[in-house]
């Protein structure tokens, strides 16, 4: 029966750890602090799928160029609010797949009232893998189910 429990507490251990990086992503995203959020991410390629909302298929980027294309896209004029939920987590030794309940909500008040705002609901699949001891992602894919809004929120730079 100890082996078990102290199993157990290893697979909770785990679980609880890549939902705190899941959560991390999306704070560190909205608060702009992109140290943070790429120490969150494992060196080399990353998997990224954002097809659903900018066309194209999924690519095969560095962390760096991810954080810079979050940095571009959520810069200092554009407010943003990422919420995620209904955490479902799979660990398979040093791998993880999680898979959550996604929304995201977007203003540039720049572009004007009724213009300003744009949002979207869908589901994001997070991928991590254990090094040196820690969780890091090693994928980051959302697939959106609707918007609503002015396009040009999502896809201004500045």
């Amino acid at each position: 029966a100890r082996s078990m429990t102290a199993g157990f507490h290893a697979v909770a251990t785990d679980e609880a750890e890549i939902r705190r990086v899941a959560d991390e992503l999306f704070i560190t995203t909205d608060l702009k602090d992109w140290t943070a959020a790429r120490a969150l991410f494992a060196d080399g390629m990353i998997e990224v799928d954002m097809s659903s909302l900018a066309g194209g298929t999924p690519v095969e980027i560095t962390a760096d160029q991810l954080i810079a294309g979050f940095r571009s896209g959520l810069h200092a004029g554009k407010v943003s609010h990422h919420l995620a939920a209904n955490y479902r987590v799979e660990v398979d030794r040093d791998r993880a797949e999680l898979w959550a309940h996604g929304y995201a909500w977007n203003r540039v008040a720049a572009l004007g009232a009724g213009n300003e705002l744009w949002e979207t609901w869908g589901n994001y699949r997070l991928s991590l893998r254990r090094t040196g001891g820690r969780w890091q992602l090693s994928a980051f894919r959302y697939y959106s189910k609707l918007t609503r809004g002015n396009d040009a929120v999502r896809t201004n730079t500045g």
